[in-house]
């Protein structure tokens, strides 16, 4: 053990250090050149591909714990860790730079070298293995865009590694030191962006997303979200951008007429005058949304029946599920009924607008009392198959039954807020498609109920607003506890249950502080 450990420190201590750190630095601007083509559509960023790789085969209940504990942290810890990955690579491979330039001698054949080299790596052999396709086939992108971005960004490697070795470097022929303050101050520096960066991911795994209103005021004036505050849960580091012009719906698999629909179509048959069209508030849940979580939300939407869609494709007899395929490759099934139900749409506006991106533009399914992982986005496919169907998450171990549980929320006063006098307390409650017959709130734990007043919904297929006005009996810290029973009679169920696989179940609580 001495002896490796000797081993290690020696290596350590002759390992090219300077040649690492510009190497990485090269990287940097590689990384940064092919995020910009990322986002101009017109290439691929490689910590990105990374991520969505290993986030495809990590095991539902892994993941789960993931999310569970640092939240929205959890897809930043993993960006943050490919590119890291991703500057260790070229720093090595910087290492060898001086090899290369005594062998190519001149200084543009070195640059050539590194770029093609570093092009070949991830083009032909860390793409294919992150399962991207040999240059970047399987990628939305293309073979094409990816070889061009990473080109480019393999060309900015190579022209920075090249500055910094014969630009920069003869200007310091005994190497960089530090004087004893720059040292210290940097030093300084870094523990202090060390603890800033642990006590960001603490502050995200310690914060758990509430159902907040400030008030029951804003509660009502909020029974349907506004669009930019309806949540967000997406698979993907960047989502896809879908061209309207271009994006096609194709309906196939078991069916004697296959169609397909481009995006004025669909719009005209989403029209109020079409007999298909379909029009409806609805609330969706998150299956990953915690006991009192906000990862919940009603809109408007607007769109065409499902149903329509593949009785004009002629379903066969066989078929008894419906597969729906979305630009980020994304997948999700439901079986034949639920698809077939006047509920469940292809949607195209929400809250009166067209969808935006991040809710699934250009269209989208909405298929009412499933977990928000059915109801797909930025589809490009629905297809009749024959079988149960696993899509994207029900392959990690997900439900695929995916039925709401009920659920009551206090939404208002927040958790740990000081009160006095007359307090009113609020919240929703909701169980799919079921309805609401009854909320209860405890305001000592759970040692005694009340009824709380529930308003109308705004149709059978969103929550329901509840409120209690409660007169505290003394001042001091009081739990507050909050239950519902669906239309037919069910209670909501008492035990609790991780998010993994089924949706969380349990009651509801928080704590008031009475002065």
């Amino acid at each position: 053990m001495a002896a490796a450990l000797k081993a290690i420190s020696a290596f350590l201590r002759r390992f090219p250090w300077h040649r690492f750190a510009a190497g990485a630095i090269a990287g940097g601007g590689a990384l940064i050149i092919t995020l910009i083509l990322r986002t101009l559509g017109l290439g691929l960023f490689l910590p990105e591909v990374a991520v969505d790789f290993t986030v495809g085969r990590i095991p539902g209940a892994i993941e789960s714990f993931f999310i569970r504990t640092l939240g929205e942290g959890a897809k930043l810890l993993a960006l943050l860790t490919a590119v890291v990955v991703f500057l260790i690579l070229p720093g090595i491979y910087a290492t060898l730079f001086w090899r290369v330039q005594r062998w190519l001698k001149r200084r543009w054949f070195v640059i050539a070298f590194f770029t093609l080299t570093s092009a070949g790596i991830i083009l032909l052999g860390i793409l294919p293995l992150i399962d991207a396709g040999f240059l970047g086939s399987k990628t939305s992108v293309g073979p094409g865009f990816a070889s061009f971005s990473q080109v480019l960004g393999s060309w900015v490697y190579a022209a920075v590694l090249d500055y910094a070795f014969v630009e920069v470097a003869p200007r310091y022929p005994d190497g960089f030191s530090l004087s004893r303050r720059q040292f210290l101050v940097g030093s300084v520096g870094a523990i202090a962006l060390a603890i800033l960066a642990i006590y960001g991911f603490a502050s995200l795994s310690m914060k758990k997303g509430r159902l907040v209103f400030a008030s029951i005021a804003e509660m009502f004036a909020k029974e349907v979200t506004p669009t930019s505050e309806f949540y967000v849960v997406t698979k993907n580091v960047i989502d896809p951008t879908v061209d309207a012009a271009s994006w096609r719906l194709s309906i196939g698999g078991l069916v004697t007429t296959p169609a397909t629909y481009d995006y004025p179509q669909l719009l005209a048959k989403s029209d109020p005058t079409d007999p298909d069209n379909v029009d409806a508030l609805a609330t969706l849940e998150c299956v990953s949304n915690e006991v009192g979580g906000n990862l919940i939300s009603t809109a408007r939407w607007n769109g065409v029946r499902l149903s329509a869609l593949l009785r004009a494709a002629g379903l066969s007899p066989n078929a008894d599920w419906i597969v729906f395929t979305c630009a980020d490759g994304y997948t999700a099934a439901v079986p034949l009924s639920r698809a077939m139900s006047p509920n469940t749409m292809v949607a195209v506006r929400m809250n009166e607008a067209p969808l935006v991106t991040a809710h699934g533009f250009p269209a989208r399914i909405i298929v009412p009392g499933l977990y928000g992982m059915f109801h797909a986005k930025w589809l490009t496919k629905i297809e009749a198959t024959q079988g149960e169907y696993l899509g994207y998450w029900q392959q990690k171990g997900w439900t695929n039954q995916g039925l709401i549980h009920t659920t009551a929320i206090i939404a208002t006063p927040a958790d740990s807020t000081v009160v006095g006098g007359v307090v009113h307390i609020g919240g929703i409650a909701f169980a799919g498609e079921r309805g609401i017959s009854a909320v209860d709130v405890s305001t000592d734990g759970g040692a005694t109920w009340k009824s709380a007043t529930l308003s109308s919904p705004k149709s059978d297929l969103t929550w329901v607003l509840w409120t209690l006005d409660w007169t505290p009996p003394r001042s001091g810290s009081f739990r507050i506890v909050a239950r519902a029973v669906d239309a037919a009679g069910t209670p909501q169920d008492s035990n609790p249950a991780p998010t993994f696989p089924e949706g969380s179940a349990g009651y509801d609580s928080i704590t008031l502080l009475v002065s």
